[in-house]
């Protein structure tokens, strides 16, 4: 199992963080199913047949993006989490739902373990890209282990996401807090993407996240 980070690390931060938050959202997934942006990503991916697809959830969470694909179709699926409190909630899921044997968790950086990793025809990295510092090695890695379907979701760029993100990000480094998000560069973001061969087949939006799903065939 791949370690996070050093001690003390910004990722570290993240894990805790989300570690703490892990039954919460576990509990929601369980009483409220899919969240809308999630209802767009999967409306986004099911453009092209699931059937057989592997796929690779990065910031899996507590499972409920690549365990719904698994339902609809796809044959197995890796979800990988810096979190392992959010891992913990997505075996319990996984067993529930009787796809424990098709399901893989790896507690780790993504971009670190990026070599060891199989190729993915779908890969989701939901409400991801803003939690993670240093987006082009993300978004580089990810792609190059994309076969197909490339499905994302950002914060939407208005006035009122970017004041929100950049309040969190003042008072983290005021307070010393071990998590903040980052906001990013998103016109760039989408143009790297595209620069790997992809070409955006799906958008949506709700109030505060943007919906992207890209195909490569």
């Amino acid at each position: 199992m791949a370690s996070c980070c050093s001690p003390g690390g910004s990722c570290c931060g993240t894990s805790a963080f989300f570690t703490r938050w892990s039954r919460y959202y576990a509990r929601r997934f369980r009483s409220g199913g899919l969240e809308p942006v999630q209802k767009h990503l999967i409306e986004g991916i099911q453009t092209l047949p699931l059937a057989g697809s592997t796929v690779l959830d990065i910031g899996c969470g507590v499972g409920s993006l690549h365990l719904t694909l698994l339902q609809r179709g796809a044959s197995t699926a890796v979800g990988i989490d810096l979190s392992e409190g959010m891992l913990q909630e997505a075996r319990k899921f996984a067993e529930e739902l009787g796809l424990s044997k098709r399901t893989e968790y790896i507690n780790g950086d993504f971009t670190a373990i990026a070599p060891s990793m199989q190729q993915s025809d779908i890969t989701v990295l939901d409400k991801v890209v803003c939690c993670y510092e240093n987006l082009r090695a993300l978004v580089t890695s990810s792609t190059g282990k994309t076969n197909h379907i490339y499905a994302l979701s950002h914060p939407k760029e208005n006035l009122l996401m970017k004041g929100l993100f950049k309040s969190h990000m003042a008072l983290a480094r005021l307070f010393g807090w071990s998590f903040h998000p980052f906001w990013h560069d998103w016109a760039e973001m989408r143009s790297r993407i595209l620069s790997q061969g992809f070409t955006l087949a799906y958008e949506r939006s709700t109030l505060a996240w943007q919906v992207l799903v890209f195909r490569r065939l």
